[in-house]
């Protein structure tokens, strides 16, 4: 039996567990706090070693709960697009991990149950890079299917991992120079700058929920031809945006992309 951490991110109760020196979370506090609607949603497309079932001390006895470790909690963080999974990416990576990683238990002050401290995994910035590379796989996989190359498919995974995790595989692999090296195809090296150019933009805009194509080239500085249009427009749907129609202006309906959340785009739509 496992007696819970609790703490607070956003009036939401987060119930912490360690498991063997690991962080796992109640996945039912979890998809709260990220607006899933309900915790089966969140894992079902979690790995198996990435879920699992753990006995958890409660106010009413024991209860059996459904709990994912650091990487499932990663991964649904991921494929969430609602802000509230940019701010909880945050007070995990900003707070709740690096304490652990400290003091070898989660430090807390405003819960009734202060927990004894536990001894942290002995190779706990290696279980953090292992984290990242099963994200870094999923990812990964992903880009394969739907058709890139694999040098590609490696750069856009290690950009969701590094900001998912922090970590920067590659860079820890030391093969930063791989991904713009001689033998990378030119349109490929092209296509990857512009992706971060992109991603940086949006993230410094806080996700807008329509975007455009010509008000993205004109705000990375690009000229507006047929060339940087395609490249745009293969980008966004891998930064999770979808290709829609905009309301209507002087009669035309113009093309945008809508992030993917679907009362915006049925709203567009419409």
């Amino acid at each position: 039996m496992t007696h819970p951490i609790h703490r607070t991110f956003e009036n939401h109760n987060i119930r912490l567990l360690l498991i063997n020196g690991e962080p796992w979370f109640v996945a039912n506090d979890v998809s709260a706090a990220l607006l899933y609607s309900e915790a089966s949603a969140m894992t079902r497309h979690l790995d198996d070693d990435e879920k699992g079932l753990s006995n958890v001390q409660t106010p009413g006895g024991e209860q059996e709960m459904l709990a994912i470790n650091e990487s499932g909690l990663f991964s649904a963080i991921l494929r969430s697009r609602k802000p509230e999974a940019k701010r909880f990416k945050k007070w995990v990576t900003g707070e709740v991990l690096p304490s652990l990683r400290k003091h070898g238990s989660y430090s807390i002050t405003d819960t009734a149950e202060v927990q004894q401290p536990v001894p942290m995994a002995e190779h706990i910035e290696a279980d953090r890079i292992v984290s990242a590379g099963r994200v870094f796989n999923t990812m990964f996989r992903t880009g394969r299917v739907i058709g890139m190359n694999r040098r590609m498919a490696a750069s856009r995974a290690n950009q969701a991992t590094q900001r998912c995790t922090g970590v920067d595989l590659i860079a820890e692999m030391g093969a930063s120079d791989w991904i713009d090296s001689a033998d990378t195809p030119t349109p490929n090296r092209r296509q990857y700058q512009l992706q971060q150019q992109l991603r940086s933009h949006l993230a410094e805009n806080d996700w807008p929920l329509v975007v455009t194509g010509p008000g993205l080239i004109e705000a990375l500085g690009l000229t507006e031809d047929r060339a940087n249009q395609m490249a745009i427009g293969q980008c966004l749907p891998l930064l999770g945006y979808r290709r829609v129609r905009l309301p209507a202006n002087k009669g035309i309906r113009p093309w945008g992309y809508a992030l993917q959340q679907t009362a915006v785009i049925e709203e567009l739509s419409a």
